[in-house]
Protein backbone atom coordinates (compact mmCIF):
# COMPACT_ATOMS: atom_id res chain seq x y z
CA UNK A 1 0.00 0.00 0.00
CA UNK A 2 1.29 3.47 -0.87
CA UNK A 3 2.10 5.58 2.17
CA UNK A 4 1.83 9.35 2.38
CA UNK A 5 0.67 11.57 5.24
CA UNK A 6 -2.21 14.00 4.78
CA UNK A 7 -2.88 17.15 6.70
CA UNK A 8 -5.22 20.05 6.23
CA UNK A 9 -5.06 23.80 6.68
CA UNK A 10 -7.23 25.57 9.22
CA UNK A 11 -9.69 27.83 7.36
CA UNK A 12 -8.28 31.08 8.79
CA UNK A 13 -8.60 32.91 5.48
CA UNK A 14 -11.80 34.52 4.27
CA UNK A 15 -12.20 33.83 0.54
CA UNK A 16 -14.00 36.11 -1.91
CA UNK A 17 -14.89 38.75 0.64
CA UNK A 18 -16.03 36.27 3.31
CA UNK A 19 -15.37 37.04 6.93
CA UNK A 20 -12.71 34.93 8.61
CA UNK A 21 -14.15 31.86 10.24
CA UNK A 22 -15.55 31.99 13.75
CA UNK A 23 -14.41 30.22 16.92
CA UNK A 24 -17.03 27.51 16.43
CA UNK A 25 -15.99 26.91 12.82
CA UNK A 26 -12.27 26.73 13.66
CA UNK A 27 -12.73 24.38 16.59
CA UNK A 28 -15.25 22.11 14.86
CA UNK A 29 -13.00 21.91 11.78
CA UNK A 30 -9.98 20.95 13.91
CA UNK A 31 -11.94 18.36 15.87
CA UNK A 32 -13.39 16.86 12.67
CA UNK A 33 -9.93 16.59 11.09
CA UNK A 34 -8.69 14.74 14.17
CA UNK A 35 -11.76 12.48 14.22
CA UNK A 36 -11.32 11.58 10.53
CA UNK A 37 -7.69 10.61 11.07
CA UNK A 38 -5.73 13.42 9.44
CA UNK A 39 -2.04 13.44 10.32
CA UNK A 40 -1.79 17.17 10.96
CA UNK A 41 -3.35 20.63 11.01
CA UNK A 42 -1.50 23.75 9.95
CA UNK A 43 -2.12 27.47 9.94
CA UNK A 44 -0.85 30.10 7.51
CA UNK A 45 0.37 33.53 8.52
CA UNK A 46 -0.33 37.04 7.25
CA UNK A 47 -0.38 40.26 9.20
CA UNK A 48 -2.20 42.24 6.52
CA UNK A 49 -4.08 40.79 3.56
CA UNK A 50 -6.66 41.75 0.95
CA UNK A 51 -8.87 39.07 2.49
CA UNK A 52 -9.81 38.63 6.14
CA UNK A 53 -7.30 36.49 8.03
CA UNK A 54 -7.28 35.17 11.59
CA UNK A 55 -3.97 35.45 13.42
CA UNK A 56 -1.86 32.31 13.00
CA UNK A 57 -0.45 31.85 16.49
CA UNK A 58 -3.71 32.72 18.23
CA UNK A 59 -5.56 30.17 16.09
CA UNK A 60 -2.93 27.53 16.74
CA UNK A 61 -3.16 28.09 20.49
CA UNK A 62 -6.92 27.56 20.34
CA UNK A 63 -6.67 24.19 18.63
CA UNK A 64 -3.74 23.09 20.81
CA UNK A 65 -6.12 23.20 23.75
CA UNK A 66 -9.06 21.48 22.05
CA UNK A 67 -7.41 18.61 20.15
CA UNK A 68 -5.52 15.65 21.60
CA UNK A 69 -3.65 13.56 19.03
CA UNK A 70 -3.33 15.40 15.74
CA UNK A 71 -0.06 17.23 14.99
CA UNK A 72 -0.34 21.01 14.71
CA UNK A 73 1.95 23.49 13.03
CA UNK A 74 2.67 26.64 11.06
CA UNK A 75 2.80 26.62 7.28
CA UNK A 76 4.49 29.08 7.29
CA UNK A 77 5.20 31.55 10.11
CA UNK A 78 6.97 34.78 9.18
CA UNK A 79 9.66 35.01 11.88
CA UNK A 80 11.19 38.09 10.26
CA UNK A 81 8.14 40.32 10.59
CA UNK A 82 7.20 38.76 13.94
CA UNK A 83 10.79 38.72 15.41
CA UNK A 84 12.63 35.43 16.10
CA UNK A 85 12.93 35.84 19.89
CA UNK A 86 9.21 36.55 20.31
CA UNK A 87 8.42 33.62 18.00
CA UNK A 88 10.68 31.29 20.00
CA UNK A 89 8.78 32.19 23.16
CA UNK A 90 5.34 31.75 21.57
CA UNK A 91 6.21 28.49 19.80
CA UNK A 92 7.75 26.99 22.94
CA UNK A 93 4.51 27.75 24.75
CA UNK A 94 2.34 26.17 22.04
CA UNK A 95 4.51 23.05 22.02
CA UNK A 96 3.98 22.75 25.79
CA UNK A 97 0.23 23.42 25.55
CA UNK A 98 -0.11 20.73 22.87
CA UNK A 99 2.04 18.20 24.81
CA UNK A 100 4.66 18.08 22.07
CA UNK A 101 2.50 17.94 18.93
CA UNK A 102 3.97 21.04 17.27
CA UNK A 103 5.91 21.22 13.99
CA UNK A 104 7.19 24.56 12.79
CA UNK A 105 7.11 25.73 9.18
CA UNK A 106 9.15 28.91 8.77
CA UNK A 107 9.80 31.43 6.02
CA UNK A 108 10.10 35.14 5.32
CA UNK A 109 6.82 35.19 3.41
CA UNK A 110 6.20 36.82 0.06
CA UNK A 111 3.90 39.65 1.11
CA UNK A 112 5.40 43.12 0.79
CA UNK A 113 2.45 44.49 2.76
CA UNK A 114 3.43 42.53 5.86
CA UNK A 115 6.89 44.11 5.75
CA UNK A 116 5.55 47.61 5.21
CA UNK A 117 3.24 47.12 8.19
CA UNK A 118 6.21 46.00 10.31
CA UNK A 119 8.52 48.80 9.13
CA UNK A 120 11.05 46.29 7.70
CA UNK A 121 12.57 46.62 4.20
CA UNK A 122 11.12 43.88 2.00
CA UNK A 123 14.37 43.50 0.07
CA UNK A 124 16.22 42.46 3.26
CA UNK A 125 13.88 39.57 4.03
CA UNK A 126 16.08 36.64 3.01
CA UNK A 127 19.22 37.82 4.80
CA UNK A 128 17.17 38.65 7.88
CA UNK A 129 15.54 35.23 7.66
CA UNK A 130 18.90 33.42 7.76
CA UNK A 131 19.89 35.35 10.88
CA UNK A 132 16.48 34.71 12.46
CA UNK A 133 16.93 30.96 11.91
CA UNK A 134 20.34 31.08 13.60
CA UNK A 135 18.83 32.86 16.61
CA UNK A 136 15.97 30.37 16.88
CA UNK A 137 18.35 27.41 16.83
CA UNK A 138 20.64 29.07 19.37
CA UNK A 139 17.79 29.80 21.78
CA UNK A 140 16.63 26.17 21.59
CA UNK A 141 20.00 24.45 21.51
CA UNK A 142 21.04 22.03 24.23
CA UNK A 143 23.75 24.49 25.25
CA UNK A 144 21.08 27.06 26.11
CA UNK A 145 19.30 24.73 28.56
CA UNK A 146 20.85 26.47 31.57
CA UNK A 147 20.32 30.09 32.58
CA UNK A 148 24.11 30.36 32.74
CA UNK A 149 24.08 29.97 28.95
CA UNK A 150 22.87 33.40 27.87
CA UNK A 151 22.71 34.12 24.15
CA UNK A 152 24.79 36.87 22.62
CA UNK A 153 24.23 37.41 18.91
CA UNK A 154 25.96 40.03 16.79
CA UNK A 155 24.49 39.96 13.31
CA UNK A 156 23.88 42.61 10.68
CA UNK A 157 20.15 42.80 11.45
CA UNK A 158 19.82 41.38 14.97
CA UNK A 159 22.00 42.21 17.97
CA UNK A 160 21.20 40.42 21.22
CA UNK A 161 22.96 40.51 24.58
CA UNK A 162 22.36 38.05 27.40
CA UNK A 163 19.09 36.59 26.04
CA UNK A 164 17.50 33.53 27.66
CA UNK A 165 13.99 32.15 27.25
CA UNK A 166 12.20 29.73 29.53
CA UNK A 167 10.37 27.37 29.44
CA UNK A 168 11.91 25.48 26.55
CA UNK A 169 9.76 23.49 24.11
CA UNK A 170 8.21 20.21 25.22
CA UNK A 171 10.10 18.40 22.41
CA UNK A 172 13.87 18.29 22.87
CA UNK A 173 15.80 20.13 21.75
CA UNK A 174 12.95 21.68 19.75
CA UNK A 175 9.97 20.78 17.52
CA UNK A 176 10.74 19.78 13.91
CA UNK A 177 11.65 22.86 11.86
CA UNK A 178 10.47 22.86 8.25
CA UNK A 179 11.84 25.60 5.99
CA UNK A 180 9.81 27.00 3.11
CA UNK A 181 11.30 27.48 -0.34
CA UNK A 182 9.91 27.74 -3.86
CA UNK A 183 13.00 25.90 -5.09
CA UNK A 184 15.80 28.37 -5.83
CA UNK A 185 19.37 27.16 -5.23
CA UNK A 186 19.92 29.61 -2.37
CA UNK A 187 16.57 28.69 -0.87
CA UNK A 188 17.23 24.95 -0.99
CA UNK A 189 20.72 25.37 0.49
CA UNK A 190 19.13 27.29 3.36
CA UNK A 191 16.63 24.46 3.86
CA UNK A 192 19.45 21.90 3.87
CA UNK A 193 21.47 23.87 6.42
CA UNK A 194 18.81 24.92 8.91
CA UNK A 195 15.83 22.61 8.44
CA UNK A 196 14.56 19.23 9.51
CA UNK A 197 12.54 19.25 6.31
CA UNK A 198 11.27 21.26 3.34
CA UNK A 199 7.88 22.89 2.83
CA UNK A 200 7.06 23.34 -0.85
CA UNK A 201 4.20 25.50 -2.14
CA UNK A 202 1.58 23.56 -4.10
CA UNK A 203 0.70 26.43 -6.42
CA UNK A 204 4.36 27.21 -7.17
CA UNK A 205 5.67 23.77 -8.12
CA UNK A 206 4.80 20.86 -10.43
CA UNK A 207 5.42 17.18 -9.64
CA UNK A 208 8.35 17.09 -12.08
CA UNK A 209 9.91 20.20 -10.55
CA UNK A 210 9.39 18.81 -7.06
CA UNK A 211 11.25 15.62 -7.98
CA UNK A 212 14.15 17.63 -9.41
CA UNK A 213 14.38 20.00 -6.43
CA UNK A 214 14.06 17.19 -3.86
CA UNK A 215 17.01 15.39 -5.43
CA UNK A 216 19.07 18.60 -5.32
CA UNK A 217 18.09 19.23 -1.70
CA UNK A 218 19.18 15.78 -0.57
CA UNK A 219 22.52 16.30 -2.33
CA UNK A 220 22.98 19.58 -0.45
CA UNK A 221 22.28 17.73 2.81
CA UNK A 222 24.94 15.14 1.97
CA UNK A 223 27.45 17.90 1.19
CA UNK A 224 26.86 19.21 4.73
CA UNK A 225 27.21 15.68 6.20
CA UNK A 226 23.63 15.89 7.44
CA UNK A 227 21.15 13.04 7.69
CA UNK A 228 18.93 12.43 4.68
CA UNK A 229 16.97 9.41 5.89
CA UNK A 230 14.88 11.29 8.45
CA UNK A 231 14.71 14.51 6.41
CA UNK A 232 11.08 15.41 5.70
CA UNK A 233 9.19 17.18 2.94
CA UNK A 234 5.65 18.41 2.49
CA UNK A 235 3.55 20.17 -0.11
CA UNK A 236 1.50 22.87 1.56
CA UNK A 237 -1.30 25.26 0.51
CA UNK A 238 -2.86 22.58 -1.65
CA UNK A 239 -6.04 24.52 -2.29
CA UNK A 240 -8.91 22.61 -3.79
CA UNK A 241 -12.55 21.77 -4.23
CA UNK A 242 -13.56 18.20 -5.05
CA UNK A 243 -16.82 17.61 -6.91
CA UNK A 244 -18.08 15.76 -9.96
CA UNK A 245 -19.86 18.93 -11.14
CA UNK A 246 -17.29 20.49 -13.52
CA UNK A 247 -19.09 23.83 -13.64
CA UNK A 248 -19.18 24.15 -9.87
CA UNK A 249 -15.50 23.27 -9.58
CA UNK A 250 -14.56 25.84 -12.23
CA UNK A 251 -16.59 28.54 -10.47
CA UNK A 252 -14.75 27.82 -7.22
CA UNK A 253 -11.43 28.38 -8.95
CA UNK A 254 -12.46 31.39 -10.99
CA UNK A 255 -14.53 33.32 -8.46
CA UNK A 256 -13.15 32.18 -5.10
CA UNK A 257 -9.46 31.24 -5.27
CA UNK A 258 -8.18 33.13 -8.32
CA UNK A 259 -9.18 36.59 -6.98
CA UNK A 260 -7.74 35.78 -3.53
CA UNK A 261 -4.33 34.74 -4.91
CA UNK A 262 -4.20 36.99 -7.95
CA UNK A 263 -3.31 34.03 -10.16
CA UNK A 264 -4.93 32.79 -13.41
CA UNK A 265 -7.79 30.36 -12.81
CA UNK A 266 -6.67 27.82 -15.44
CA UNK A 267 -3.18 27.62 -13.95
CA UNK A 268 -4.57 27.06 -10.45
CA UNK A 269 -7.05 24.42 -11.64
CA UNK A 270 -4.24 22.44 -13.28
CA UNK A 271 -1.86 22.59 -10.32
CA UNK A 272 -4.23 22.16 -7.41
CA UNK A 273 -6.94 19.74 -6.23
CA UNK A 274 -9.86 20.99 -8.28
CA UNK A 275 -11.90 18.36 -10.04
CA UNK A 276 -13.60 15.02 -9.50
CA UNK A 277 -12.26 12.56 -6.91
CA UNK A 278 -10.67 10.52 -9.72
CA UNK A 279 -8.97 13.57 -11.22
CA UNK A 280 -7.63 14.65 -7.82
CA UNK A 281 -6.44 11.14 -7.02
CA UNK A 282 -4.36 11.17 -10.23
CA UNK A 283 -2.77 14.48 -9.17
CA UNK A 284 -1.90 13.03 -5.76
CA UNK A 285 -0.39 9.94 -7.41
CA UNK A 286 1.92 12.13 -9.48
CA UNK A 287 3.13 13.91 -6.34
CA UNK A 288 3.60 10.60 -4.54
CA UNK A 289 5.70 9.29 -7.42
CA UNK A 290 7.77 12.50 -7.27
CA UNK A 291 8.72 11.74 -3.67
CA UNK A 292 6.24 13.86 -1.70
CA UNK A 293 5.82 12.61 1.88
CA UNK A 294 3.01 14.84 3.16
CA UNK A 295 0.28 16.99 1.54
CA UNK A 296 -1.89 19.57 3.27
CA UNK A 297 -5.31 20.05 1.66
CA UNK A 298 -7.00 23.48 1.92
CA UNK A 299 -10.64 23.50 0.76
CA UNK A 300 -11.90 26.87 -0.46
CA UNK A 301 -15.55 26.30 0.52
CA UNK A 302 -17.77 23.85 2.44
CA UNK A 303 -14.76 23.15 4.63
CA UNK A 304 -15.88 20.21 6.74
CA UNK A 305 -17.72 18.49 3.90
CA UNK A 306 -14.64 18.81 1.70
CA UNK A 307 -12.17 17.37 4.22
CA UNK A 308 -14.53 14.41 4.63
CA UNK A 309 -14.63 13.83 0.86
CA UNK A 310 -10.87 14.20 0.54
CA UNK A 311 -10.09 11.84 3.39
CA UNK A 312 -12.59 9.13 2.50
CA UNK A 313 -12.22 9.16 -1.30
CA UNK A 314 -8.54 10.08 -1.72
CA UNK A 315 -6.42 9.89 1.45
CA UNK A 316 -7.52 6.39 2.40
CA UNK A 317 -6.02 5.08 -0.85
CA UNK A 318 -2.57 5.86 0.59
CA UNK A 319 -2.77 4.49 4.13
Amino acid sequence: MKSIAFGTHLPVMGFAGEEATSREQILSFAQKAEELGYDSLSVNDHVVSKTSWLDALSSLSAIAATTHRIKIGTSILNIVVRNPVICAKALSSIDILSSGRLFIGLGPGSSKGDYEAGGIPFEDRWKRFSEALEILHALWSEKSASKSRLLDYDGKYYRLKGIYIDPKPYQKPHPPIMIASWGSEHGLRRVAKYGDGWMASAYNITPDKFKEKWRLLLNYRRELNKDVESFENSVMTMFGYIDNDKGKVHRMVKYVLSPALGRPADELQNLLLFGSPDQCLKKINLLYEAGVKRIHFWPVNNYIEQIEIFFKEIAQNFS
